[in-house]
This record gives structure tokens, C-alpha cells and sequence, in this order.
């Protein structure tokens, strides 16, 4: 019986749940007919025959939330089979078999091919935590004993595997780039965070038509070793941190790929192509001796924080909301990193708020570079000229001569033509118009509204002259501070 055959979970690891004998079940003409006539990836269902549970339900399932709050997750199972074992969670005690019941249904977790279920890590159950504060503290400790990695690295590092196990609620997939010269270190990070994140799959050079092929429905968190991102990758990797967005599979089929990705790359191209809204950490080669990171030391690891990482995801997850740290003071590019960020401590604002404070450097990195992009420029001067309120239109080619002169002031040396400048206006869908002086903006309402929106979008802070006085800076104010 699924019930009996169950294991009560205590504050050590089971070293096996046994297994019972296989339960036969027959299909019936009306789940036979409905799975015949549906596309969707549902679950497969059946109804048992098997003596004791007749007329329930038998789903297999890679995981469920209730409404109840009781909730199954994917657990290690016996050696020898291919398939993980669930856990039963109702919310303050935990059972673990092969199957389990809840509401009239037999849950039960799907085979996996043999490679793939040796390749992700799957916790042994789940025990306490402590505190969230004390989880956390442990897990940046261990980027410092066996990576050598700074305070602020450290705790970044940490912060990755904590926000997988919330993924799925989480506002967006937090991403974690890792750049540096150094193979063999960027290898031990993927490896050590293969010990600490929530069902992890170690990649290397994956290609998009892997990456559409991977079964994402076990929630898996992808460690990836790129030597290149190329165009397509970037694309497929930028859509996956966004929850709802399918990419079209084959014969007529749609795949989600949404999950959290760490990525290990020689360089920091890759941290420019998935935009500012990942966590970056350059991996300078170590002065001092690391301590050995082998296969035993990843297994000692993964089995004492993999049981307590589980139970802050089954205490925490009903938790997630939106987290009510400030984040008004972060460019654009890492406001909603520093969100999804925040919103992986509920249980400790606190945390949350320090958590918060770890991308300052990187803000103000983005920041800087934003400053010496010439977009940015043009949308200063642009706006400089609407607030003096003295010209109705401004030549393409002065517009050229201040942009340059300012890009100056900040220590870039390229020099923009008339005609390039235009061509950045008009990709800011900024208009210009032909007159007999040239081309030029005509600085009306509709090209205020247009570069006001762009000076929100580059953070540029409304004057305090003006301030109160342009109806433009009020409105790009309002919407800030929501």
C-alpha cells in the first residue's frame, strides 16, 4: 500500500526508502481516450486496480503545490532504479516512498533515462535549516574555505542556490555569469554549486537545439560551462528567465525554459549579451591554496545542504512575494535583479536588505557604462534644451558637436559623425525633419515625451530647477517611485 510503504522523515537523512512491490494498474477507456485526444504535457493518469486503493487516481508527477499547503517534491530514490522518490509535505512533517497519496490521488515520479537521473542531484529528504540568516552564512563560507573568493563574491555566490529553490515563484529566473581566465576555478564553482542548488545539471557548450531538447519540467537549474555565447544562445538564455514565455517545439508542440542558470564564461561577453540584469562575478585566480574540492569532500556538501536547502524551499515557497526593500535607487538594468533578489529572504528583511546592497558595485558599474553609451548622451542634451525652454529645434549636426564634447568630458575618445547621430535618433524613435539649415528635431510635446521616457529609462535624475515645473520629469518621477 502506498500509504504504509511510506518513511517517516526525521532529522537525519533515510538512507533508503524500501521498496514496495509494483502496483498493477489498468488503463480506462476514459483516460486511454482523453490522453489520446490532448497535446498538452499533462502528467499521465491513471486509475488503480490494485487491491485497497481501487478508483484512485495514479499521476505521475515531477512535483505539486496544494491548496492545502501540502506539497510533493522530487526526492533521491532506491540505487539501481531510474527514478527519484517524492516527498509528502503537509506542511509540519514530511513522508517519503516511491509513491504517495494526497486527496484521492497516487503521486508517483516519472523514469528518467540513466544518464540524466545520475547526472542531477536529487536531496535525500529534508531537515531544519536554523534561520535563514544562518543558511546563508554557511553557504558563502563555503565559496571562501574552498574557493578562496572574497566576502562580497562569497555571498553573491550564496545567494544564487538559495533563489533556485524559490525559482518558481520567484518574479524572474536569477542568473548568475561568471567570467575569469581561470578553467579549473570556474569548473570548481559550477562544481560547488552543483553541491547547493535545487536539481542542477552540469552542461558544457550546450546548443539551443540541447537546450529546447532538456526535460525543464523537473525544475532543473542549469550549471554551464561556454566558451561562446553565440547569437542564438544569447536569445534562447534571455528568454528562459521570464516565466509564460513558450518557445515552439516540434510538430506543433511548445517548450518553457524557464529556470535559473549559473554560466561560466573565459570572458565578459556573455555579461553584456544577457543584459544587467544577471549577477556577475569575475573569478580572479586565487593567490593561496584552495582546499580540494573532490568527489567525496561535493558529496559531504550536497548531502548536508541539499536536505536543509529543501526544507527553506517547503517552508518559504506559500512565503514569496513581492519583498518591500527599496530598490527606486538602482538603474534600470539591475532594478529588477535587486526585486527577485530581495524576494529570495521572506522570512528575514533584514537579509534581504543586505542581500540588496551586494549589487551596489555592480549598479554603478552599469551605470557608468550607460553614461559613456551615446544614446545617454543625446537624451541629456536633448532634454537640457526642452527644460531651457528657449528653441523650438535643435540641428542634427550642433546635437553631433555637444555629443562629442560630452562624451569627451567622460574619457571616450570616439567621435560621432551628423549622420551617425541621426541614425541613433532614429533608433530612439526620436523624428527628425529636413529643412533648409540641415536636418533637425523639432522639439514638440511628442519628442519631450519621447526623451523624457528615455531619460527614465537611462536613470537620468530629473533637475532640481526644473523639478515641480516640467510636467514630463513629474510624470517620469511618479512612475519611479511606484
Amino acid at each position: 500500500m502506498a500509504a504504509k510503504t511510506a518513511v517517516k522523515i526525521c532529522a537525519k537523512c533515510p538512507r533508503k526508502a524500501r521498496q514496495p512491490s509494483t502496483l498493477r494498474t489498468r488503463k480506462t477507456a476514459a483516460s486511454k481516450q482523453k490522453r489520446k485526444s490532448s497535446r498538452s504535457p499533462r502528467p499521465e493518469t491513471q486509475t488503480s486496480s490494485a487491491p485497497g486503493i481501487a478508483n484512485k487516481n495514479h499521476i505521475i508527477s515531477t512535483g505539486e503545490t496544494f491548496a492545502d499547503g501540502a506539497m510533493i517534491e522530487l526526492v533521491s530514490g532506491s540505487s539501481g532504479l531510474n527514478k527519484p522518490a517524492l516527498l509528502l509535505w503537509t506542511g509540519n512533517q514530511g513522508t517519503v516512498g516511491p509513491r504517495v497519496e494526497h486527496g484521492g490521488c497516487i503521486y508517483e515520479a516519472p523514469e528518467l533515462p540513466p544518464g540524466l537521473c545520475r547526472a542531477i542531484r536529487f536531496p535525500c529528504g529534508c531537515h531544519d535549516y536554523g534561520s535563514a540568516q544562518s543558511l546563508f552564512a554557511t553557504i558563502a563560507a563555503l565559496f571562501k574555505h574552498y574557493l578562496d573568493f572574497p566576502e562580497r563574491e562569497s555571498s553573491l555566490l550564496a545567494c544564487f542556490p538559495i533563489a533556485t529553490w524559490l525559482a518558481d515563484r520567484l518574479p524572474t529566473a536569477l542568473d548568475l555569469i561568471i567570467s575569469g581566465l581561470d578553467q579549473e576555478l570556474g569548473i570548481e564553482v559550477l562544481r560547488l554549486l552543483n553541491c547547493v542548488c535545487r536539481h542542477p545539471l552540469v552542461l558544457a557548450e550546450l546548443t539551443p537545439g540541447g537546450f529546447r531538447s532538456l526535460p525543464m519540467e523537473l525544475s532543473l537549474t542549469l550549471l554551464l560551462h561556454e566558451q561562446e555565447l553565440k547569437p542564438d544562445m544569447q536569445r534562447l538564455l534571455r528568454a528562459s528567465r521570464y516565466r509564460g514565455l513558450h518557445l515552439t517545439g516540434k510538430r506543433g508542440s511548445v517548450v518553457d525554459l524557464y529556470g535559473p542558470k549559473a554560466i561560466f564564461c573565459g570572458n565578459d561577453a556573455a555579461v553584456d549579451a544577457l543584459g544587467g540584469g544577471v549577477i556577475h562575478i569575475s573569478a580572479a585566480p586565487s593567490q593561496t591554496q584552495s582546499s580540494a574540492l573532490d568527489e567525496r569532500v561535493q558529496n559531504e556538501v550536497a548531502t548536508d545542504f541539499q536536505p536543509r536547502l529543501l526544507m527553506y524551499r517547503l517552508k518559504n515557497l506559500g512565503k514569496v512575494q513581492e519583498s518591500p526593500v527599496d530598490v527606486s535607487t538602482f538603474a534600470s538594468a539591475t532594478r529588477q535583479l535587486a526585486r527577485t533578489l530581495a524576494a529570495c529572504f521572506p522570512e528575514d528583511s533584514e537579509l534581504a536588505r543586505d542581500a540588496v546592497q551586494l549589487l551596489r558595485p555592480q549598479d554603478e558599474e552599469v551605470r557608468g557604462q550607460r553614461s559613456c553609451n551615446v544614446n545617454c548622451p543625446i537624451v541629456e542634451i536633448l532634454r537640457g534644451i526642452i527644460h531651457n525652454g528657449t528653441q523650438r529645434e535643435v540641428r542634427v549636426d550642433e546635437l553631433a558637436k555637444d555629443v562629442n564634447a560630452l562624451l569627451r568630458s567622460r574619457g571616450e575618445t570616439v567621435t560621432y559623425s551628423a549622420e551617425e547621430i541621426g541614425w541613433k535618433l532614429r533608433n530612439l524613435n526620436i523624428p527628425r525633419h529636413s529643412s533648409s539649415a540641415g536636418r533637425q528635431v523639432l522639439l514638440g510635446r511628442d519628442t519631450s515625451q519621447s526623451v523624457h521616457r528615455w531619460a527614465r529609462a537611462y536613470d537620468l535624475p530629473c533637475p532640481q530647477r526644473v523639478e515641480g515645473c516640467c510636467p514630463d520629469c513629474n510624470q517620469a518621477e511618479t512612475a519611479i517611485s511606484k
